[in-house]
């Protein structure tokens, strides 16, 4: 498992994936990464959108390094430091 605050790489790693940056519908602050177009609780948005929400937030990025995983999560960071 691997963690970063680093938006180049977190978009490097989602566009790796074919992700799309999204939102829950409804929810604009709550980010996930769309993977194909069965998910119909997620909405895109750009890129800038989901980024200022990422810094915004104070988020950070967990994801699992191997090009064949789809898992990741976005956490508070002050999760990250308990």
């Amino acid at each position: 498992m691997k963690q970063t605050k680093n938006l180049q790489e977190i978009e490097k790693w989602i566009k790796e994936r074919n992700g799309l940056p999204s939102i829950v519908k409804d929810t604009p602050d709550l980010l996930r990464v769309k993977f194909d177009n069965t998910e119909d609780s997620l909405e895109e948005i750009t890129w800038a959108k989901f980024f200022k929400t990422f810094k915004d937030n104070n988020l950070v990025f967990i994801y699992e390094e191997d090009i064949g995983s789809r898992f990741c999560k976005f956490i508070y960071e002050q999760e990250n430091n308990s």
